[in-house]
């Protein structure tokens, strides 16, 4: 099956190793890249825990993070913590469900005052009873030139998977411009969030049960019978 991934390196290269581990095309157009942002807070005095859902926040952080070490950090998906494991820095715990299972794994283990390190386009805060969390924008996904090969890879892939809610409305709006038909084209996303960014009318909108690339393979092949790979 040829799955086309448009987000941002080093991102699209991990994607495309667990898809081509499986047995998949992946297709790499990346429609984005990753601006780091300076950190305004130069300790994290008064946090119990520290919050990290992508392995761009964990790179754009860094420096904050090894000032910080006895904050413990939970993050959710292995992407993440490898990033963490890889630069050095060690993970309180990890989760796999987004970041309100996550906050919750945090409370349970008795934290109440987390910080949140993410990008610019993240899902909702959770709003849980006696927590409070900050968020603080330490990264940002900027678009790049559409390239010449646009419409031949779309149109030549069997799914386009979309990781967040930007890309979804980004992709939506090239496909506008460049006069391809929704009806010709199938999505997957990590949540109901990016497929409602998205819109409707595509051929298909695959959703994975949680925000991750193992959830989201399961839900493609799911949807498709052997005869489309």
């Amino acid at each position: 099956m040829k799955l086309l991934i448009i987000r941002p390196q080093p991102g699209a290269d991990a994607t495309a190793h667990r898809l081509r581990a499986a047995g998949h095309e992946p297709i790499l157009m990346p429609l984005f890249s990753i601006e780091h942002l300076p950190v305004q807070r130069l300790s994290a005095d008064g946090y119990d825990a520290l919050l990290l859902t992508s392995g761009n926040a964990v790179r754009a952080a860094l420096e904050f993070l090894t000032h910080n070490p006895a904050t413990p950090i939970y993050a959710v998906g292995s992407a993440t913590a490898s990033a963490l494991h890889a630069l050095s820095v060690p993970v309180a715990k990890t989760g796999s469900e987004g970041v309100e299972a996550l906050v919750r794994i945090a409370v349970a283990d008795g934290h109440q005052h987390l910080l949140w390190l993410a990008g610019e386009d993240h899902s909702p805060i959770p709003h849980i009873d006696a927590v409070h969390i900050d968020i603080e924008i330490v990264y940002r996904s900027t678009t790049i030139g559409t390239p010449d090969n646009f419409v031949l890879h779309v149109i030549e892939s069997d799914v386009v998977i979309l990781h967040s809610s930007r890309a979804a409305r980004h992709f939506a709006d090239l496909c506008v411009s460049m006069k391809i038909p929704r009806a010709d084209v199938a999505l997957a996303t990590f949540s109901s969030m990016i497929a409602k960014a998205a819109g409707e009318n595509w051929a298909a909108i695959i959703i994975a049960d949680a925000p991750n690339d193992a959830a989201l393979l399961k839900a493609i092949q799911g949807q498709f019978t052997p005869t489309h790979c």
